[in-house]
């Protein structure tokens, strides 16, 4: 595959490093703030990662796997029929999360940025408090 192919639209189709390439780094990573540092938690473990070759992004191997965007989807259809959430907010929410980097490649993501996206998304287009949207979130 070339360069070219592997790159569709700007983004990245992430060709692994190989094996004998990978890289030794932090487990765990605070998403808290987007900064992708070592964790806070005291732990200093360290493995192998996987990185692209055509991009540079890190795989993401930690507990805080990132969901498909058809489980974002879902949580948003259980708040729309409890909170009777428009059709129109429903379209909007899903659109800005279409858009998101966060949701589109799921290669270096975690899955607390995807859920502090998804928040803010929803609060933006709906009257719904921090805390009744992560308990949708399971």
């Amino acid at each position: 595959m070339s360069g070219e192919e592997a790159w569709h639209r700007g983004k990245c189709s992430h060709v692994d490093c190989g094996r004998e390439h990978r890289i030794w780094l932090p487990e765990t990573i605070a998403s808290s703030d987007d900064t992708r540092t070592p964790s806070s938690t005291g732990k200093s473990d360290v493995s192998l990662h996987h990185w692209c070759v055509l991009c540079g992004c890190i795989q993401n191997i930690s507990d805080d796997r990132p969901k498909k965007m058809g489980y974002w989807i879902n949580v948003l259809s259980k708040m729309a029929r409890e909170y009777h959430l428009t059709d129109c907010q429903k379209r909007l929410v899903i659109k800005a999360l279409e858009t998101n980097e966060f949701f589109e490649d799921l290669y270096g993501t975690t899955g607390s940025a995807q859920q502090g996206v998804f928040v803010k998304v929803v609060q933006n287009y709906s009257n719904l408090g921090e805390n009744t949207i992560d308990s949708f979130i399971f």
